[in-house]
């Protein structure tokens, strides 16, 4: 995933998914969650990924839909 920039995490993956779909319909912003957990044992977290181009305006919407 080259030129893809980590722009949040969590430990569920729900919250994530709501911010894809947001960045994906609102902004036209590509984005992927990366299920990052060790099942077994319940470890490790979701990641969400913008690529570079469009980061500073996901991590605006991001933020903004927090309020």
């Amino acid at each position: 995933m080259m030129d893809w920039v980590l722009v949040g995490s969590s430990s569920n993956g729900i919250d994530l998914e709501l911010q894809k779909s947001m960045l994906m319909e609102r902004y036209d912003i590509p984005a992927v969650v990366i299920n990052k957990k060790v099942s077994p044992y319940n470890l490790g977290v979701y990641e969400l990924y913008v690529h570079e181009d469009h980061l500073e305006t996901a991590q605006l919407a991001i933020k903004e839909s927090m309020n």
